[in-house]
Order: structure tokens, then sequence, then C-alpha cells
């Protein structure tokens, strides 16, 4: 399982929002404005088995350590570590590989460059992901790599075992530089030692998943007496307070500041200085405090819950779709994955144990379906105002659920071996070119989603040309293909794929036949639709006998009696491609619902220049300084895209000012309420500006009343640090 080596030991642990009591709502909210608009930078979290990795400059040998013992010692070596990870199996291979690979790239590295990366007596450590396919965890990677991640990095007191103060990132970033020279292309098989790639996290489409953070956040807030000036501590002491008061009524001040103290574990407080608070002849509050101290953890979690799940939600989003450098079909590892949740979530539905259901429906509260099972990356790492958080998104409910399947859980047993009968969903194949997907596909696919379960559609990786030399790939095609899905509603049943081969027919024989098992693909149980259309005679390719191919239990439908039916006047792919060189009749080619301009984008496609309206082809920036000082740069084409983001930013409360460039016609010198009027939206604050820019400045928020003597007091360093 992942949780043997993951966070904690030596390496320290990354927050997700909600773990830092000392961030305030107003600064969540900010990161989360900065995530939805792609400005957050940082690395993907994988989903690996970790290890701290140093070297002795005295022996030139690799070291490893996962606590304080192994730094005085010097670290494991070689040995060492094989000896902790013995008859581990593929487990011991994966660890033993990646150690030698390590050990054999810095022996590349010069004396003087071990020494400033590790220190004279192995001192420094780096904190590392070994990324096995023979060792896997809940993701499946291609390729063996040892991945040095870009945070949690220390230097350590050799006497003590203890972590010192210095900021050793220049070392790290001299690891990199190093590796980078010393290996050379990764040999077949072989670990490669790498630094994570720093990349940003996609900005997401509009504002939709942001506002209802906001709107939730506020609600939250609002219920528990707290502001957005306030902290995640303040939030959580509010909330057990509340708690306290509820569940054990009547206790004095005194007693509630020393049950606190214990509840959040301060150094010095105990069971004992709690109820010496409490007269003896109080027995019934006695036994309440006494249970609840017992539950602290359980309160704890309780306490938190409303800001982990709109923070859970927020991640959910902003993970959809996004990639892992380390596998390299993203989608079929999705597509795995939510099929190893259904088999997973129908055992655990079938078995007999209340514990097991109770388990199910608490990770399903956050996951909600198996269609959000939607990236095959763990999550993403970042630091915001020099701390390091991670969104994780759906990861975690997925690891219970399929670890509960495998493993079990206390008193259930693993359910794995109950799951007897795989499929029994109808499912309809719709394999194709694609390049560029139209109306009419979108229409086939619809076609399909109202007779199947659930839809999979194979794009060939064949990619197709322009008459003018314009390549239109799988990657364009998968990105068209999702803004039509997203707008028709269909994203949570129909799954977009790389085909294996580019013949359609031949891509649904590998499908039904799955001669390699993979839960991907069709299962003993299942229903397969083979996809086709009556344009052009297309129906013909479709009618050999799939039966014949396809794996014991899987039944196929008759592919002509199911297909989709062409209007007289078919589109092509051909002639859409066609039309993109002169950039004419394009609108005929996209389904309704979809906004052309959308499509046109990913193709990087401008309309004919008499079709636009001057209005709508400027492009203005916006430069949005935060309450903080930072500032983020956001643009936008056309005064109605403009106007929508002014709108929506501006609702921001740490937003302090926006500058817009060029300075949109009739609104220069205006107050912000009198531009929103006119954008139909609702702002507050003013607009200044000269004839380069307008800036929209926001009146300062009055400061809030204090919060209670009682919490400002549980606050301090001493109860939650």
């Amino acid at each position: 399982m992942a949780s043997l080596l993951l966070e904690g030991g030596v390496a320290g642990h990354m927050n997700h929002l909600y773990d830092n009591p000392n961030l305030t709502f107003r600064k969540m909210k900010e990161i989360m404005a900065a995530a939805s608009d792609g400005q957050i930078e940082g690395t993907e979290k994988t989903d690996g088995q970790n290890l701290q990795l140093s070297f002795d400059v005295n022996t030139n040998t690799a070291r490893a350590a996962r606590n304080k013992g192994n730094i005085k010692d010097g670290g494991l070596d070689a040995a060492a570590l094989a000896q902790k990870f013995g008859g581990r199996g593929a487990l011991e291979d994966a660890f033993n590989d990646a150690f030698a690979a390590f050990e054999e790239a810095v022996n590349k590295m010069s004396q003087e460059e071990r020494v400033e990366i590790f220190g004279p007596n192995v001192n420094i450590y780096y904190n590392a992901e070994v990324q096995d396919p023979r060792a896997a965890n809940l993701i499946n990677y291609d390729l063996p790599t040892l991945t040095i991640h870009r945070v949690g990095h220390r230097e350590y007191n050799r006497e003590t075992g203890s972590a010192t103060d210095r900021d050793v990132t220049n070392n790290a970033q001299k690891l990199s530089d190093a590796l980078d020279v010393v290996q050379g292309e990764r040999e077949e098989g072989k670990f490669k030692v790498q630094m994570n790639a720093i990349r940003n996290l996609e900005a997401l489409s509009d504002d939709v998943a942001l506002n209802d953070a906001y709107d939730r956040l506020d609600s939250a807030l609002t219920d528990a007496g707290i502001s957005d000036n306030q902290t995640v501590g303040e939030y959580l002491v509010s909330r057990i307070a509340e708690m306290i008061d509820a569940q054990v009524p009547g206790l004095s001040d005194e007693t509630k500041i020393v049950m606190m103290k214990r509840i959040f574990k301060e150094k010095g407080s105990n069971i004992r200085n709690v109820v010496a608070t409490i007269p003896k002849e109080d027995e019934d509050k006695i036994a309440g405090v006494r249970n609840m101290v017992q539950n602290a953890s359980l309160l704890k979690f309780q306490a938190i819950a409303p800001i982990e799940e709109i923070v859970h939600d927020f991640s959910v989003e902003m993970l959809k779709g996004v990639y892992s450098a380390f596998i390299l079909d993203n989608d079929a590892e999705v597509v795995r994955l939510r099929a190893e949740v259904e088999k997973a979530i129908r055992a655990i539905e079938g078995s007999d144990s209340n514990e097991a259901i109770e388990i199910l429906t608490k990770q399903m509260s956050k996951l909600k379906d198996v269609d959000n099972v939607s990236t095959a990356a763990e999550g993403f790492v970042f630091d915001y105002d020099d701390v390091t958080y991670k969104f994780t998104g759906n990861f975690a409910p997925v690891n219970q659920i399929l670890g509960l399947f495998k493993y079990g859980r206390g008193n259930v047993p693993p359910l794995q071996k109950l799951d007897e009968q795989e499929g029994g969903r109808t499912v309809a194949v719709v394999p194709g070119a694609f390049k560029p997907p139209h109306k009419g596909h979108m229409q086939m696919v619809q076609h399909y989603a109202d007779l199947a379960d659930r839809v999979v559609v194979m794009i060939s990786p064949l990619a197709r040309k322009t008459p003018s030399g314009k390549d239109i790939s799988f990657d364009v095609s998968k990105k068209i293909w999702n803004i039509y899905l997203r707008d028709a509603g269909l994203e949570d049943k129909v799954t977009v794929v790389r085909s294996p081969v580019n013949s359609p027919v031949s891509a649904t024989y590998q499908f039904v036949e799955n001669s390699d098992d993979k839960p991907e693909l069709a299962q003993p149980g299942d229903t397969v639709i083979p996809g086709c259309s009556t344009k052009g005679g297309d129906e013909d390719r479709f009618k050999a006998n799939f039966e014949k191919y396809a794996r014991e239990g899987v039944t196929i439908s008759d592919p002509l009696s199911c297909a989709f039916v062409a209007p007289p006047e078919a589109l092509s792919a051909r002639d859409f491609r066609a039309a993109l060189d002169d950039g004419a009749g394009l609108e005929r080619f996209i389904p309704q619902g979809v906004d052309p301009d959308d499509v046109l984008d990913v193709l990087g496609v401008q309309r004919e220049p008499e079709a636009i309206d001057e209005a709508k082809d400027t492009t203005y920036t916006l430069n949005v300084t935060y309450s903080s000082g930072k500032v983020m740069t956001v643009h936008k084409v056309g005064d109605d895209a403009m106007k929508r983001a002014l709108i929506r930013i501006s609702k921001r409360p740490m937003v302090k000012s926006v500058d817009v460039s060029p300075p949109p016609k009739g609104m220069l010198n205006k107050k912000v309420d009198e531009i929103s009027t006119m954008a139909g939206g609702s702002v507050e604050g003013y607009a200044v500006g000269n004839k380069n820019k307008r800036s929209i400045i926001r009146e300062e928020d009055p400061e809030d009343e204090a919060v209670e003597e009682v919490l400002n007091y549980l606050l301090g360093k001493g109860a939650l640090s």
C-alpha cells in the first residue's frame, strides 16, 4: 500500500489548504483565485514509494533515511536498504534498482559537486519518490523513475538527527543541474533519476467552481461566526467550542480553555488538568469531558469537515484532465482506474458487511460518482507565501475504496475474491479518425449515449493535414471532443481515448477481445455495441463477425441494427479541414450550443476579417492587484469577455485594484458601479484612469471585530502549534 512510505518521517508534511491553522480564509480565497486563473506554478504529486536520499562523499556510496536514527547513523547504505525491504518481492527490487541508479548517477559528478550538494558528512537529504511499474500502488506508471521532488529537502544535524533552519533550495537546484549533465537518454528498463518538472496548473474555463467555493466558504464562516480575515485555526476552535457547549453544557470558561488545550495537545496538558477544574460532584460533566477529550481526533475531523469538503470539491475541478508526465497514455489509465473503482464498488455493495458499506458511503460522499475519476495524476504540489500546499482531488477516496476492496480493513476481509461477476454494462465503442470532429460526429455519440451505459470514443493516432499542410493531431481532436461533451452535458458518460490502431474495425476487435484482460476494455457480462453510421456505406465495414473475436462472457449487439442514421447532407472531416484554411463557413461544422470561438481557439483559426466585429477583436490586459501586493495578469479578447472577467474579479474580496488596458470605450473615469451597470453586473469601488488604462480601486473593508477573548487565548502559539 502507498501508506507504507508516503509523507511523514523525515520528509515532513504537505498541507491541504485546510491543514494550515494560520491560513486566513481571505488568503485561501486568494489561492483559489490564483489557481482558477492559471497562476499557480508547481509540480505533479506522484503515487510512488517515498525515500529520503543523500550521499557519503567519503565512501562514494548513496545513503537513505526514514527516521532520526538513520540520520544519526549516516543513513542506510545499499546493503542495509536491501535488508530493510528484503522479502518484499517487487517492492524490494524497485528500491534496490532505484538506489543503485541514484548512486551511479552521483558517482559521475565531480567531488566538488558532491560536497556542495550533499555536504561533507551526509548532511543534506533529498525528498524522492520511487515509481516502478513492478511495484505500483494506485496509479500504474509506465517507466521506472526516481523522481526528486522540489520540496521536502533538508540539512540535518548528525548529532541530534534534527533538521537545521538552513535553506537548501540552491543545493537542490545544483543537484538538478548535475543530473541533467551526467545522465543521457533513458535506457530501456532502467531507472532514470530526475528532478520533478515545474509546470503551471491550467486555468479553469470559467469561474463557476471558484464562485461556488466562495459561496460555500462564506456560508460556512457565517455559521461558525467567523470572518474571512480570520484563520483556519480560529474556525476550528470556534466549531469545537460549539460542540463542547452542545455536548457538555454549563462548563466554565476555565474548563473550556484547559479542555481545548488538551484537545489540541498543547505541551504539558492532560486530562487531569481538565477534570481538576470541574467540581467532583458534577459526575455527568466529568464523564462528558473525558469522552470528548478521548475522541479529540474525531472532534477535529468533524469540525473541519465543511471546509475540507469545499476545498476537496474545488481541487477536483482544478485537477480535471491534468496529465501525468510519467504515463504514456493518460486517457487509458483514467479508464482503467474508473473500471477498477466500479468493480470495487460492486463488490462492497454486494457484501454483507455494514462496516464496509459505511466506509464506502463515507468515501462516495467525496467521490460522488465514478466518472469524477478524471485524472491519472495523484495531485499537484505548490508553494504559496513560503508554505507548501497540495491539491489531491479524488485520489484519497479512490485509494480508500480500492484499499478496502483489495486488502480489507478492521473486521472487513479483502473483497476482491468475492467479486466474481465483472462487467454487466452496455458499452458503445465509437472509433474513428475525427480530425477534427464535427457536428455529425457529435450527433452520432449522442445517439449511442442514449443506447448505452457508457460510450468510448477512440481517436486514431494518425494526424491529418488541411490542404495547406496544417496538422490536426490526436491532442487537437481530443480537446475539441472535450468541448463538445462539456457543452452537451455528456462528460460523465463519454470517455475519449487514443485508439491503439488506425483502423476503426481493428480497434473494435481489440476492445471486445481484450486479450490482456485490461479492466478498461470489455469484461465478462458486458454488452458491446460497435459504433458506426450509415454515411457513405460506413456500416458495411462493421458486418464482420465480432462475436468470433469477443472474449468469453461478452455479448455483441448487432452494429447495423444500432447504427446511427446519418442525415441526407452528411458532413465530412475533409470538408471541415478545407474550411479551416480560409476560415469561411466553419459554423456549419460545429454542434448547436457550442461557441464556435472555443473550437477555433483550439485549431488556431481566425474567421474571415469581414465577419469579425472590431470591438470583439480587441485584446484586453487585466492586471489584478491583491491586498497582499501580488499581481496577476489576465488576457481577454473582446468587450464581452473583458466585462465578464471584470465583474468576476471585482467580486473577490482580496482584490485591491484592477488595471485594464486599453481603456474600454465609454468607461474611462467612471465609478465602478456605473461600469458594472453597463456590463450587467455589480461591483464596489471606484474607477480612475488615463488614456492608456483604466483602474478599479476597491474600498478597504472595515476592520472586523476582535474574536472572543477565550478564542484568542486558545489560538496562541501554544494551543495550535
